[in-house]
């Protein structure tokens, strides 16, 4: 059952219809990242680029999305319509799956944050010629194929060198770890 996204004016009206949504995305994510591991899935930095705007609106919108299905379930409770198998404790159930929303809700802040930086360092970027081609660039940097140059990356740990505690680094930048 694919639903016509086009169609204006309709809401959403049936669960089969999110469930339906929800197995698009995932089979929308699954697709990219197929798409991406193909040889020539990635022709330029521009593609880089767009997918990484595309990817940075969708973890912007989970959010909302995640916030939205915490309100329905906690409507549903207000409304007594929610029970819980084998006798244990509704509210329990339901301040854990706050707990671990909220949890989400952060994580996704900070995967679109984390994204939106990448993006915004390679805003610039192009695919480019090789030294001494002296021919000019292609206005169509998607075309062109991807550097070959090597990627620097910064080792996940490393130790301070005054008091031997881990550092975490992030972006390659280090940042004292939690417990440090």
């Amino acid at each position: 059952m694919t639903f016509d996204h086009t169609q204006s004016g309709r809401d959403v009206q049936t669960d089969d219809e999110t469930e339906q949504f929800a197995y698009e995305l995932e089979g929308a994510v699954r697709a990219l990242k197929r798409a991406v591991g193909q040889p020539h899935g990635l022709t330029g930095p521009a593609t880089v680029y767009a997918v990484l705007d595309a990817v940075h609106t969708a973890a912007s919108g989970l959010d909302q999305l995640l916030l939205q299905l915490e309100r329905f379930l906690m409507r549903q409770h207000m409304d007594g319509r929610l029970v819980r198998d084998h006798g244990a404790s509704l509210d329990e159930a339901l301040d854990a799956f706050g707990r671990a929303i909220l949890h989400a809700r952060h994580q996704g802040a900070g995967c679109s944050e984390a994204v939106d930086q990448a993006r915004s360092a390679i805003n610039h970027v192009h695919s480019g010629l090789s030294p001494g081609d002296g021919a000019t660039p292609s206005p169509n940097p998607v075309a062109e194929p991807a550097p070959a140059a090597p990627l620097r990356r910064a080792e996940p740990r490393a130790r301070h060198p005054e008091n031997r505690r881990l550092r975490t680094r992030w972006f390659g930048n280090p940042r004292r770890g939690a417990g440090a």
